[in-house]
């Protein structure tokens, strides 16, 4: 469980390196203990604040729809979901570069450290919207994704992302529920269809082995466009030290949710 401390204006902490990240002497404000022994703050967060190891542990531990799944479902983590769309994207030739694939397995990244709150409770709340967005756009720059780049790509990434909801959906939620959240998507968007995938749901400990590893294909497979940031750095090193395979699988309902070649799409 993660740890929060509120109103602490100046906190000096002598940090455990050889067992966590490096960190300042210093910090101001609000903060969530992370994985990795690190400091993530709620109101004002740093890109040297961002490591793949926090985001992968965060996400993978996760539960989509606020764990408000079936009981036969028992868990379906948001690592697994940014994997399913990055999987997705890359086959249909959407991804094809460094950038665009962690466009995607980062999407939501924020809610690592702020949990996955459902988007009915999240319109009800701006201010956690506010907080949201701010940690995720320190996300997107600390790995060298530009505001341009996310301008460009995010509008048909948030419809990918309302699209696999109706597969994810179709396995997990129970009627009436089920039906009533597929009319509602509809109202809004009367040609919307499914992506056509299958959620492996994963444990949180295949998630995220799952997600470093797709994370790893990115940076080894595709194109960069990116160049070389301070969190860049810090996921190759660590990628490197866990001897992480870098693969992406296929969810596809038409195919074995596996992947024989580390590079290729199966």
């Amino acid at each position: 469980m993660q740890e929060t401390h509120h109103d602490f204006r100046t906190l000096s902490v002598d940090y455990p390196q050889k067992k966590g990240v490096p960190m300042h002497n210093e910090f101001e404000g609000s903060w969530l203990a992370t994985a990795s022994g690190g400091m993530w703050s709620i109101e004002n967060p740093q890109e040297v604040q961002v490591h793949l190891r926090d985001i992968a542990a965060g996400l993978s531990r996760t539960c989509r729809y606020a764990g408000q799944i079936s009981e036969e479902a028992e868990f379906y983590s948001v690592a697994e979901h940014s994997v399913i769309m990055t999987s997705w994207a890359h086959r249909t030739g959407r991804v094809r570069t460094r950038s665009e694939a962690l466009l995607y397995l980062l999407h939501d990244g924020s809610e690592a450290y702020f949990g996955d709150m459902p988007t009915p409770l999240k319109a009800l709340i701006p201010d956690f919207r506010r907080l949201e967005d701010r940690a995720q756009n320190v996300i997107y720059r600390a790995f060298g994704i530009g505001d341009g780049t996310v301008r460009a790509l995010k509008p048909e990434l948030k419809r990918i992302d309302t699209r696999v909801r109706m597969d994810e959906r179709e396995v997990m939620i129970l009627e009436p529920a089920l039906g009533a959240g597929r009319e509602a998507l509809w109202k809004l968007d009367p040609d919307l269809e499914p992506l056509g995938v299958k959620p492996l749901m994963m444990s949180p400990f295949d998630a995220r082995e799952t997600f470093l590893r797709a994370f790893c294909w990115a940076l080894q497979a595709l194109p960069d466009d990116l160049g070389e940031t301070r969190a860049l750095r810090g996921a190759a090193i660590f990628l490197q030290d866990r001897e992480i395979i870098p693969e992406i699988p296929d969810f596809s309902t038409n195919k074995e949710a596996s992947c024989e070649t580390a590079f290729s799409p199966c």
